[in-house]
């Protein structure tokens, strides 16, 4: 039976782990990357989560069987919309595309989501109400659950997109959700002949341990339904514990990915540990007591190397930051998950409890997702998750140290005016590190020093998680080594900083450890650097292509402008950009100058560049350039046939298209080259290496591919040697709408 059960929920949840991004990619072509797509569709998916949770809560007041009938009815309802896809109907002109978004969302996968979701809570209520000797603590299934979640997570990537259209996806998935509901049928079947416990199932191992005071006002109150009620104090601390794992996951993605390493698909790691974090702490085999303990005596050790590391902006071994940082979101994750799992309630009160543990990673996804973009300047939500964790501690016994906190002085009651020594801590170290000037060795020293002064606060996780702040808020006062940064802001698409280099010589725009463009601020006029340069791919295309094709200029991606230097006067320019953030920096002349003081002043138009097109009348560019590949989660809409048959529609009969594909990690000839084979389109292709007279002068290497449909429109370019033939891949698919893989082009050497 218990087997039965967990492969019910196992194949329920990894079904919910696939559907998520396969919806998402559907919706990708219709609405191209705007803001509300990822942040909307990621918002929705977690409140049909919770309507699941709180349907499941809901109907627990039937009896058990009652239920089952009721869920496997919901069930063959929602395979109505079957088999997932788009309807028709396209998305409003002009108007705010949300509502229609939820409505696509709703009708296309919100029925059979919730259904899905349900089946969680429902299932571990229905072993929970048998004779069987499971039934006690039910709580084991949650971690058969969070390992579908985990199956669906790498399954997706791995095997359903490198192998699978959409269509082939939908229809998949389809038979998946069969199979999940002949396992759930199963599962009422066996409900319906096991008999029935005869008495109220006992709190079990979970509540031992649990607070003294807290079980006896418990034991003082009513009960309800035999079981005794919860306390608000006891909610929330789930609804925290829920929380602060979510939004540090979350922080810890977008730390590693943006600022030490966009490397395609890393950010399966840290969330493929968030959810081992709940297998281990739900686990029949494994203490949740002992991972509390074990969490909380690592914990502090593990936020201080995290905090070192980000006080001192270390960039480098990279597999060393990797590890710490992921092993900070371990120890973390056991903590708060091995705390959730230790204070889990009576079964009876099984369905409340996960939805407060739902309402929690909704929450802390909502804060990371939705609210820091629009407050915080830069990664704040990262250093506060770590903060919240530390004060989730809880406190050591008190008795003699054990060996990992041999160095620690036993708590003491904390005084409010001893709160203010890590304050205090924190600015001084920020005077010493900003007044001295001091070179990277002695920051690393003030910052170890100030670090070890915490650690002897361990024991007591109020002020230890004060003291931790005040280093975080050092951090964030602190600049960039040997830079000045000039700007710092944030949007849904990425945190952006502008520096000054060189004794203020250079310019830089950064998104993480990405450059989107440079400017040497004392050239009169601005001269295109780095990926952009006269001696580089960008240049010569605009030299020696036909003058027809390089008077009317439109580009996707706008960066900090640099191709706008190359407009011919008496012709137009003109910039797709989707982030207003990166309008506004490139526009600030005390920043950039490419917008204002080149030879043509360009137009620039936000949002989604394919969309944009879309709106363009037929014929309208000579010269169409696509910058947007540089970072690991490229817009694959933006290079799919469909795509590039949609610029070949806005381009004159003689037009170019032009392509910049550089990619630390991507190799992305062959899916240029293999679009422009099924067009029949010429395809040149150059891999600039920058020598090192040239890498003085701040041009860097670069990939960029032309196209067109005769190789005469290519002017110059089509003989001149250093551009070659793209090469196409005949064993891989052609990147479409329905079909793309980035795994399969990323570049493994």
């Amino acid at each position: 039976m218990t087997l039965l059960y967990s492969l019910a929920l196992l194949v329920s949840a990894a079904l919910l782990f696939v559907l998520e991004p396969m919806v998402g990619k559907f919706v990708l072509p219709l609405l191209g990357s705007a803001p509300e797509v990822w942040p909307t569709t990621v918002l929705f998916f977690q409140a049909a989560l919770l309507a699941g949770y709180g349907l499941a809560h809901v109907t627990s007041r039937l009896a058990p069987r009652r239920q089952a009938v009721l869920q496997l009815v919901l069930l063959a309802v929602a395979a109505i919309v079957l088999p997932i896809g788009l309807p028709g109907g396209e998305p409003p002109e002009g108007g705010n595309p949300v509502p229609w978004l939820l409505a696509l969302l709703a009708t296309t996968a919100g029925l059979p989501f919730v259904a899905l979701a349900a089946n969680g809570p429902m299932v571990q209520r229905w072993l929970a109400s048998t004779r069987h000797r499971a039934a006690r603590d039910p709580y084991f299934l949650f971690a058969a659950s969070n390992g579908g979640s985990l199956l669906g997570l790498l399954a997706y990537p791995l095997l359903a997109e490198p192998l699978l259209g959409l269509d082939d996806q939908g229809s998949a998935w389809s038979i998946g959700y069969a199979v999940a509901v002949v396992l759930v049928g199963a599962s009422a079947v066996a409900l319906w002949r096991r008999p029935a416990a005869e008495r109220p199932a006992a709190e079990g191992p979970a509540a031992e341990g649990a607070a003294a005071e807290r079980a006896a006002a418990e034991r003082s109150a009513p009960a309800v339904d035999g079981a005794a009620p919860i306390a608000w104090r006891r909610r929330l601390l789930w609804l925290a514990l829920a929380a602060v794992p979510s939004s540090l996951m979350l922080g810890v993605t977008s730390y590693i990915t943006r600022d030490l390493a966009p490397v395609p698909l890393l950010w399966v790691l840290p969330l493929a540990l968030y959810l081992l974090t709940f297998v281990a702490a739900f686990s029949p085999w494994t203490n949740a007591r002992k991972l509390t303990v074990w969490g909380r005596r690592l914990l502090p050790a593990a936020a201080i190397l995290v905090g070192y590391t980000l006080l001192i902006r270390a960039q480098s071994p990279l597999g060393l930051l990797l590890a710490i940082h992921l092993a900070g979101l371990v120890v973390a994750g056991l903590l708060c998950h091995g705390r959730l799992a230790a204070d889990r309630p009576d079964p009876r009160r099984l369905t409340e409890f996960y939805l407060w543990v739902a309402l929690g990673g909704a929450l802390g996804g909502a804060v990371n997702a939705l609210l820091a973009p629009l407050v915080f300047p830069g990664l704040v939500e990262y250093p506060l998750a770590i903060v919240a964790a530390c004060l989730l501690r809880p406190k050591p016994p008190k008795r003699r140290p054990e060996l990992l906190e041999f160095f620690l002085q036993r708590p003491e009651p904390t005084r409010w005016m001893d709160l203010g020594v890590p304050v205090l801590l924190g600015l001084a170290v920020t005077l010493v590190l900003i007044g001295s000037g001091a070179s990277d060795a002695a920051r690393g020293i003030v910052a170890g020093f100030a670090c070890g002064l915490t650690v002897n606060m361990a024991r007591r996780p109020l002020r230890f998680g004060l003291a931790l702040g005040a280093i975080f808020l050092a951090m964030a006062l602190v600049p960039f080594p040997g830079e000045d940064t000039l700007a710092h802001d944030r949007s849904f698409f990425g945190v952006y900083r502008v520096t000054a280099s060189h004794g203020g010589r250079l310019h830089e725009l950064l998104s993480g450890t990405t450059l989107h463009g440079a400017e040497r601020p004392r050239d009169a006029p601005p001269e295109p650097l780095s990926y952009f340069a006269a001696r580089g791919p960008a240049g010569q295309a605009f030299a020696e292509l036909p003058r027809a094709a390089t008077r009317r200029v439109a580009t996707i991606g706008l960066g900090a402008g640099s191709l706008g230097c190359y407009a011919r006067p008496g012709g137009s320019f003109t910039f797709f950009e989707i982030d207003a953030t990166v309008v506004r920096l490139a526009r600030d002349r005390r920043l950039f100058r490419f917008l204002s003081d080149c030879a043509v002043r360009p137009r620039v138009v936000v949002g989604d560049g394919r969309r944009s097109l879309q709106k363009a009348p037929p014929r309208s560019y000579g010269l169409i350039a696509v910058d947007a590949f540089n970072s690991d989660a490229i817009p694959v809409h933006l290079i799919t046939r469909e795509a590039v048959r949609l610029y070949l529609s806005r381009a004159t009969p003689r037009g170019v298209l032009m392509f910049h594909l550089s990619n630390r990690y991507l190799d992305l000839e062959p899916v240029v080259a293999n679009v422009a084979r099924d067009l029949d389109l010429v395809c040149r292709l150059q891999r600039h290496r920058a020598s090192r007279a040239e890498k003085r002068q701040n041009h860097d290497d670069s990939i960029w591919a032309v196209l067109s449909r005769a190789r005469r429109h290519l002017g110059n370019v089509a003989g001149d040697e250093r551009w070659r033939r793209c090469r196409p891949d005949s064993s891989a698919r052609t990147w479409t709408d329905d079909y793309s893989s980035p795994l399969g082009v990323v570049d493994w050497g």
